[in-house]
């Protein structure tokens, strides 16, 4: 192996050096070019024979490794052979025996197959035998169950000596389906448990239990389905009640043909005026689902607690897919939405309008069964539409063409609405609906109410018995109270129908109630604002009074002021305001008119100085003729609360000393405000210690103003404090060396009055 590596490297040399050679001799001529490859051509072969001699030993060791090589190769073949041979020897011996056993399995497959087959005809005879000597229906069932599969096979159907037994099995087994499809039938019309619990049992042993539950749902829906179609042809009641004694589930077919048999091909239909159809349809419809839908429910519920006590979970369980009400009840529903859909358009029509009739039935339904099938409420939407446009239709005729609503117009509106509410209110989004109807109409009735009501200065007065304008605005007032007045009586009248069907109808429509309220406080609001002023004006009068200052002044009898007001408010209340009808209105505000007077009444009676003690008296009996003449304006003067405890402790403070003044409580708990306490006491401090308006430059009138418009007891305090402080300043000034007696009772209690507020 060496030698021969050896002599491959030389020859790879000699090929290199041949290359360059090559490309040497290109330059030369042919003559020089061949005496040049004679001369290598020798040196070649000189070297070969070199190489030889010098890698004898070699060579020869190689070619002895070949013989032996080729010897082993002769051996080896000579073995391969002899296994050969000997293979083919032991699958012949293999097939033999494997030909052997398969013809054996063979012959006992076909004695297996043949005993199988005596031993099944063996025990159909047995079973044939036992169903031709039994009576009993349930027994004979289960002997079914057990021929069923042997009935089936392939093999037995071709051995001759069976063929009339299977024959009978056969003939027998669908002669007690039959009987059981009747037994089931009658068992649901007589409602027999018993009856219907053997059925099923005859059914599950037929294993065709879901297939009979199947199609006797499906007989249901079909007999549903056509008596909807007769219902929607206008066929009378009359012959629904036939067809519907004669036809059965498991005749449902026949009885539908024969119900058609009146409105064949080429037969005119009956002719009959739109009155006289909408009367037949509602009443059939009714029929069809108060009675007839009644019915099936009623038998799936009995098919239900038959399933469930031959434990059939599956058609049962609520949450199962299978159960047989949810199954029965969903198929009801796409049928009537179905045929809601697909109906003529007068029929649709008569279903829109008639809606709250389709109603009524069908929640008379769930309550007939105790609410255990319930009708989806998307099942109704698609006619509600219709039957809201139609009410909206009906409610708006009533106002149309009216520009000026009256009494005669809102009895017309409510008949109307009274009618459609007591009518929608068998269904909560039905009544809903119908409810925002009535709530936009009656907003249209008040909004043309308002056009007509009058704001000028003209519709203020208060001096001069009312004129025109005013006269118009409390004729609208009185017209949106009876209207308010009415529904309210409608509502009460609908009440228990309300209470049957909870919805949000009622209070929505209260709540529209609001808009007429405002009206009539718009137009009250501008007359009460009338006689405020010149209440204000008039109480304000008191500080121009005689005599007040004055120890000769008789304290008996009213003063010249309060008998003005007592004129003024009896005059004003009767000649204005009593002549509205909304009562607890004008109550109302007859309660803040008095609330009113008294507080103006107290801001003025505080800030009067100077005053004699007969003035004082004078002032006492006038809080008390004040309670007289705020009489026509709240009846019962303890109603009033606070301001009518105020006014009565008014008519003892304004005769106590400044010493008992201040004697009084302070804070939130104190009846008499500390600000008033404090002005009364500057009534009883020489003129030295001015008024806080005085000190301000103010008027009466602007003090007044100042005191509505400031709530806050810190502020009123505030403005006293100035008063206080501009005295001190000016004493100061003028160096007096002692203050007023009352101001150091001032300072002491406005102290404990601003202390009472910071807490």
């Amino acid at each position: 192996m060496a030698a021969s590596t050896t002599i491959a490297r030389n020859e790879k040399s000699s090929l290199d050096s041949d290359d360059d050679y090559t490309s040497a001799m290109s330059h030369l001529t042919i003559g020089v070019q061949i005496q040049e490859l004679s001369k290598r051509l020798q040196n070649t072969t000189e070297e070969l024979h070199q190489q030889v001699r010098d890698k004898h030993g070699a060579l020869l060791q190689q070619a002895t490794h070949a013989g032996r090589f080729d010897a082993a190769l002769n051996s080896l073949a000579e073995d391969v052979q002899r296994v050969r041979a000997t293979g083919h020897r032991l699958k012949s011996q293999v097939d033999n025996q494997y030909q052997l056993v398969e013809n054996q399995t063979q012959v006992l497959g076909r004695l297996h197959d043949v005993s199988h087959l005596l031993r099944s005809a063996g025990t159909l005879l047995t079973l044939t035998a036992k169903l031709k000597n039994t009576k009993d229906v349930l027994r004979q069932a289960e002997l079914h169950f057990e021929l069923g599969q042997l009935i089936e096979d392939k093999d037995l159907k071709d051995i001759e000596f069976i063929q009339e037994e299977r024959a009978y099995v056969l003939s027998s087994r669908q002669k007690i389906r039959n009987l059981t499809q009747m037994q089931l039938v009658t068992g649901l019309q007589e409602r027999n448990q018993t009856q219907v619990v053997n059925a099923l049992k005859i059914f599950m042993n037929f294993n065709t239990l879901e297939k009979s539950l199947e199609n006797l749902l499906a007989t249901f829906i079909a007999d549903m389905e056509q008596s909807l179609k007769e219902c929607f042809a206008g066929t009378d009641i009359s012959v629904l009640n036939k067809a519907d004694a004669v036809r059965s589930p498991t005749h449902g077919g026949n009885s539908s043909t024969k119900a058609q048999a009146s409105r064949g091909p080429g037969k005119a239909p009956q002719l009959t005026t739109t009155q006289n159809f909408r009367a037949k349809f509602w009443k059939s419809l009714h029929w069809l689902l108060y009675d007839e839908l009644y019915e099936s429910c009623t038998q799936i519920k009995l098919l239900k607690l038959s399933l469930e006590q031959i434990n059939q979970f599956g058609y049962t369980s609520e949450s199962s897919d299978q159960c047989i009400p949810q199954r029965f009840w969903q198929r009801v529903q796409q049928l009537l939405r179905k045929s809601f859909d697909e109906c003529t358009q007068h029929v649709n029509q008569t279903l829109q309008e008639g809606l709250s009739k389709l109603l009524t039935s069908a929640r008379g339904l769930e309550q007939r069964l105790n609410n255990e099938f319930q009708f989806d409420n998307e099942l109704f939407a698609p006619l509600e539409v219709g039957y809201v446009s139609k009410c909206a239709a009906n409610l708006k005729a009533c106002l149309a063409g009216v520009d000026l609503p009256g009494n005669e117009t809102v009895d017309n509106f409510i008949r109307v609405a009274s009618t459609e509410l007591s009518a929608a209110l068998i269904d909560s989004q039905l009544s809903n609906a119908i409810a925002n109807v009535f709530i936009a109409c009656g907003k249209e009735l008040c909004t043309k109410l308002e056009a007509q009501i009058k704001l000028s200065a003209d519709s203020k007065q208060v001096v001069d018995l009312p004129n025109l304008q005013q006269q118009q605005n409390t004729q609208l007032a009185n017209v949106l109270y009876y209207y308010k007045d009415s529904v309210r009586r409608m509502l009460s009248d609908l009440q228990m129908q309300f209470e049957r069907t909870p919805s949000a109808a009622r209070s929505n429509i209260a709540r529209s109630l609001d808009q007429a309220d405002l009206l009539i406080g718009t137009i009250l609001q501008q007359i009460m604002e009338s006689i405020i002023t010149a209440i204000s004006i008039i109480i304000l009068s008191m500080h121009r009074e005689p005599g007040l200052n004055t120890d000769r002044l008789p304290t008996t009898g009213p003063s010249m002021y309060m008998k003005e007001l007592q004129e003024f408010v009896t005059r004003s209340w009767s000649h204005h305001i009593e002549l509205f009808d909304d009562k607890e209105m004008t109550g109302k505000c007859g309660q803040e008119l008095a609330k009113r007077c008294i507080e103006l009444f107290i801001h003025n009676l505080c800030i009067l100085r100077p005053l004699s003690m007969a003035g004082r008296q004078r002032l006492k009996h006038d809080c008390q003729h004040m309670e007289q003449a705020l009489k026509p304006l709240c009846p019962n003067f303890a109603e009033l609360g606070k301001p009518s405890r105020l006014l009565r402790a008014m008519s003892l403070l304004i005769v106590q000393s400044a010493q008992e003044l201040v004697k009084q409580s302070v804070g939130a708990d104190s009846l008499v405000p500390s600000y008033v306490v404090l002005l009364l006491m500057f009534g009883h401090a020489g003129a030295e210690l001015q008024s806080p308006h005085t000190t301000a430059n103010w008027s009466n009138e602007r003090l007044i103003e100042w005191l509505d418009g400031h709530t806050a007891e810190r502020e009123k305090l505030e403005l006293i404090s100035g008063a206080l402080q501009r005295y001190r300043d000016n004493a100061r000034r003028k160096n007096i060396q002692q203050y007023d007696e009352i101001y150091p009772m001032m300072v002491d209690y406005f102290e404990k009055a601003l202390k009472a507020i910071s807490v």
